[in-house]
């Protein structure tokens, strides 16, 4: 019941599950209150864990988890999903302007493995990414939403594409998923806590990479900041590709793309500025598409990320490029809890989001949970393995 009602798009189609697939007839509501309460165990099993975590002296928090094996190359990513809430409805002091869509933030915590190399093993930008249609649909979907969850993949792009791409990323070994409702500040927390029980403070090399979403970066600076921060590629591209296209010269494009993939960015710092002198600063009523606002938009986004944009070292140091895995998790979590349709209160959505978690991670956390809930219901002893 638990399984259908936290993974299946919905409740009713959870009900239609249980009867068709094993035979037995059970009510929408009643797997419903099933998830509520094994999700609001877990949920307080992870507060309770990161209260722990908060309880430990900063050695102890850098050292580790001793319990499992660290990873090679750790990899922390984050990012912001949608759904709707409901709990504003009847409100008289909700904010004029807030609707009932909410960002819930996931994040993902990737244990791979990959060699360093003495310098960057792929120097030159490969010829598809010039011309990429990935690259211009993202640049699309920034312009138009600034949507970062339907973010194109350097992986997913260059398997449609014949060029060829000398490249390898890391190769994933292990993918540990978190999801919540709270706010980034508490999610940090979260993050961190589940990093260490991961092992990840005392891996190899770490990275942490996201998109230019300053909660992303807040983070990262109080809570992994050993970590290598890496902007992710795509979306460094797409402003480049937005900022050509505004202003005309899509000529542009190859190079300042070949000057991000060299990690060149002062050099196009210095492009950006002299079409920003020759056409002006936006005015405070342009829009997103005008010619000024693309080129300011990209100008402050380099600014802001250069130092996070050195991938000929990422490449040396063998860590990835993108935050394709983190986009393609949002995806997952959003087929349980995104929809016009669906509206939720926030204790309900908060259970679904860690119970949806914990079946996209690979350590599957819950075969260890139901150990200890059938211990909480019987009074049996249960022994299980530390995590």
């Amino acid at each position: 019941m638990v399984f259908a009602g936290s993974n299946l798009g919905s409740y009713a189609t959870a009900e239609e599950a249980m009867r068709e697939l094993a035979g037995v007839t059970i009510s929408a509501r009643r797997i419903r209150r099933a998830v509520r309460q094994v999700g609001n165990s877990r949920v307080a099993e992870r507060n309770a864990m990161v209260e722990r975590f908060k309880q430990m002296d900063l050695p102890r928090q850098q050292a580790g988890s001793r319990a499992v094996k660290p990873p090679q190359v750790g990899v922390v990513s984050m990012d912001g999903g949608r759904y709707q809430r409901r709990d504003h409805f009847g409100d008289k002091n909700r904010p004029p302007h807030q609707n009932h869509w909410r960002e819930d933030k996931v994040g993902c915590l990737l244990s791979m493995t990959s060699n360093k190399h003495a310098s960057d093993p792929t120097p030159d930008l490969p010829e598809w990414l010039t011309t990429s249609s990935a690259v211009a649909e993202l640049a699309k979907i920034a312009e138009k939403t600034g949507d970062s969850e339907a973010c194109a993949s350097l992986e997913e792009s260059r398997s449609n594409t014949s060029g060829k791409v000398t490249y390898e990323p890391p190769t994933l070994v292990s993918r540990e998923v978190l999801a919540s409702g709270a706010d980034a500040e508490s999610f940090g927390w979260q993050l961190a806590a589940r990093a260490w029980q991961r092992g990840f403070p005392a891996a190899e090399r770490m990275a942490f990479v996201a998109d230019g979403a300053h909660a992303n970066w807040t983070i990262q600076k109080k809570h992994f900041s050993r970590a290598t921060p890496i902007l992710d590629l795509m979306h460094a591209l797409s402003y480049a590709y937005s900022a050509a296209d505004g202003v005309g010269e899509q000529t542009a494009y190859p190079q300042w793309a070949r000057w991000i993939w060299q990690g060149d960015v002062d050099r196009l710092i210095g492009a950006l500025r002299d079409h920003q002198r020759r056409i002006g600063k936006p005015p405070p009523e342009a829009s997103p598409s005008d010619p000024r606002e693309r080129v300011d938009r990209a100008l402050t986004y380099y600014e802001n990320h250069r130092w996070r944009m050195n991938y000929p070292e990422y490449r040396r140091l063998g860590l990835p490029l993108t935050s394709s895995h983190i986009e393609s998790t949002i995806k997952q979590i959003n087929r349980r809890v995104k929809g016009t349709e669906k509206f939720w209160a926030q204790p309900t959505s908060e259970v679904v989001l860690q119970l949806r978690a914990d079946y996209l991670s690979d350590s599957t956390p819950l075969n260890a949970f139901w150990l200890r809930h059938q211990a909480s219901q019987t009074g049996t002893n249960a022994y299980t393995q530390a995590p």
